[in-house]
């Protein structure tokens, strides 16, 4: 059985016998000495100071999730599944937070209300839930069938005979030829694949009904092969077929649950599955998406715009840049400046200028000059201690910085809305 780790970005995991009567908590998890090793060389071994920091004081060993979210897979006993920490009073709730921004990535548009609705489950149980939905609706047009090579010794000539062979298997049994041929069956490597992806699935700690869906399906795929190489079976189902454009996102789906070991290096645009997302990339992706779709047809929108530079001219050449998240264009080409950050700040931290970043500022700035904005907004995640928008920030008489909370447990279109207001 699979333990799975729950923890919240920038957690930290301990040794339970370093502590007298430890408890968990979000932020914090106290493990067995020997999950701990088996994390411990999980980081060491793979270089993942990517995805987590090792410490120790006094004797006690610490490790420190960063700032991404999704499945760890640290051994086949043992996976770490880190949530956002947001404005969620719950894992469930901030489970349910990241469920609603990876529908914003296109391969994971399949994931519905109703999988959203399921928080209560761990990550991979939604997954393999919606692997499960999507090869039901493949089933119920039936499985594929294809043309498949085969090799073997038949009683009577079927295709061709394969001469050098058939001397060398059947020099003493006449009645037998050696022969290849192709055979229309449904024992074909994308069918391989999902029968392999359910057998993997069946072995893991889910609930009763997805546990029952799992056998049932595999009654399915009762005439077909386990694969016996994998990486050969994705090859040859990545071979363009008009009639195989049904398998295409749900093998994506197996690829995930068969390799969850190979997660890393991250896409930026996420055309691929993957069990790990940088934070700060999903929350701008999830904003910018949302802008897209809920912003007047009277604007224009644009992400990631790469108009303006820093410096206009040096040796014949621009120089530097400036890519603000969004930009929001009028009729008349007047510009508003939108930028996301993923970080908790405090609205009560006034001295400290409620953790917010001098170099951002200075970021904004730029931009606002560069575009001839008159008002720039910074976007950051809502949490307990940041709920309204900040005082405004006034740069000069022309140009002025909102601070705005946007609470991703809401409706994406309602926190929209409310920021154009």
């Amino acid at each position: 059985m699979t333990q799975t780790i729950v923890i919240a970005e920038f957690g930290v995991i301990r040794k339970a016998s370093d502590f007298h009567l430890p408890v968990d908590s979000f932020s914090e998890v106290f493990v067995s000495d020997k999950v701990f090793l088996q994390i411990k060389s999980f980081v060491f071994s793979c270089a993942n100071d990517l995805l987590f920091t090792y410490a120790a004081q006094r004797g006690k060993e610490q490790l420190r999730v960063k700032n991404y979210v999704g499945l760890i897979p640290i051994s086949e006993s043992v996976q770490i599944e880190i949530l956002p920490k947001t404005a969620a009073g719950s894992t469930k709730e901030s489970r349910q937070i990241l469920l609603k921004m990876l529908q914003r990535i296109p391969s994971y548009q399949v994931l519905s209300k109703a999988h959203v609705a399921a928080s209560h489950l761990p990550l991979l149980e939604i997954y393999a839930v919606v692997f499960l939905d999507e090869l039901e609706k493949l089933l119920r047009t039936g499985l594929g069938r294809n043309y498949e090579k085969t090799e073997t010794n038949e009683t009577f000539i079927k295709g061709k005979v394969l001469i050098a062979e058939n001397m060398r298997q059947n020099l003493m049994k006449q009645h037998t030829f050696y022969v290849s041929y192709d055979d229309f069956v449904d024992n074909i490597p994308q069918n391989r694949i999902l029968k392999t992806c359910l057998f993997r699935l069946k072995a893991m700690a889910f609930s009763s009904l997805t546990r029952q869906r799992i056998w049932q399906n595999l009654s399915v795929f009762e005439g077909i092969n386990l694969s016996d190489n994998l990486h050969r079976d994705f090859i040859k189902s990545h071979v363009p077929n008009p009639h195989f454009e049904r398998y295409q996102h749900l093998l994506h789906w197996a690829g995930v649950l068969l390799a969850r070991q190979s997660f890393l290096p991250f896409s930026g645009n996420y055309n691929q599955l993957s069990l790990l997302f940088p934070m700060e990339v999903l929350f701008e992706n999830y904003i910018g998406s949302l802008f897209c779709k809920y912003i007047p047809d009277t604007y224009r929108v644009k992400l990631q715009d790469r108009r303006k530079h820093l410096v206009m001219k040096h040796k014949e050449n621009a120089r530097f840049r400036l890519i603000p998240d969004i930009v929001i264009e009028n009729e008349v080409g007047e510009a508003m400046i939108f930028d996301t950050k993923w970080k908790l700040i405090d609205a009560s931290k006034n001295k400290h200028n409620y953790g917010i970043e001098q170099a951002d500022l200075y970021q904004m700035y730029a931009y606002g000059k560069k575009y001839n904005a008159r008002k720039l907004f910074l976007i950051y995640p809502a949490n307990e201690n940041f709920r309204e928008p900040l005082e405004v920030f006034d740069y000069d008489e022309d140009l002025v910085l909102h601070v705005i909370p946007f609470n991703l447990m809401n409706v994406g279109s309602d926190e929209v809305r409310k920021l154009m207001l």
